[in-house]
């Protein structure tokens, strides 16, 4: 079992956690988050493991969440008010030479309402995804030094998965477009090339 196929697995065991269990684990964290690290500032190593072995008690149907949110960008927080889509979007392709690249993109949203997050899971579980990332990686521009392709489709990606989301959730704003309204506020993805 490859990677990416631990996280399709992990990805398929779970169920969504209901909105209100969602909404009361995101204001205890919110409550017991130190300021350091509302600020963005990096943890400090004395309250770090008692802060992660109380949290992991507390909120034990949190583990779940945890399991798709390490399968999804390692080391990369998001402020604790947004959520990540927890069903991954497929995108595959083989370049020119050859080459293919497995992948998984998310999609991170800004002030989610309570269905937010569901709603746009069982679009993206929903829609069928299959040529994606080839169709992506073709329409796109060669790019120098680029031999997976990663650059190529990444130039593609966001504004696909952007234009999915306005279908899915309309009025959403963009990155970096202030408002207090649901917006997509980031897109990442993770791959592994399938040649090995």
């Amino acid at each position: 079992m490859n990677d990416l196929e631990l996280d399709d697995l992990l990805a398929r065991s779970i169920s969504p956690l209901p909105s209100t269990v969602s909404r009361e684990a995101a204001q205890l964290a919110k409550e017991t988050m130190p300021a350091r690290v509302r600020r963005g500032l990096t943890p400090r190593a004395r309250w770090f493991v008692p802060v992660i072995v109380a949290g992991s008690l507390a909120l034990t149907a949190g583990a779940s969440l945890t399991a798709i949110q390490l399968s999804q960008w390692p080391w990369v927080t998001m402020p604790a008010s947004n959520v990540r889509s927890t069903v991954p979007i497929p995108v595959d392709w083989i370049t020119d030479s050859g080459y293919s690249e497995s992948c998984r993109a998310w999609i991170e949203l800004r002030n989610p309402g309570d269905d937010d997050r569901a709603i746009l899971d069982a679009a993206i579980q929903g829609h069928d995804w299959d040529g994606f990332g080839q169709e992506i990686y073709s329409a796109g521009t060669n790019v120098a030094d680029d031999p997976d392709g990663e650059s190529r489709v990444s130039e593609r990606l966001s504004p696909a998965l952007v234009a999915f989301t306005k279908k899915v959730l309309p009025g959403v704003l963009i990155m970096g477009e202030p408002g207090e309204t649901v917006a997509v506020d980031a897109l990442g993805m993770s791959c592994r090339a399938d040649n090995s």
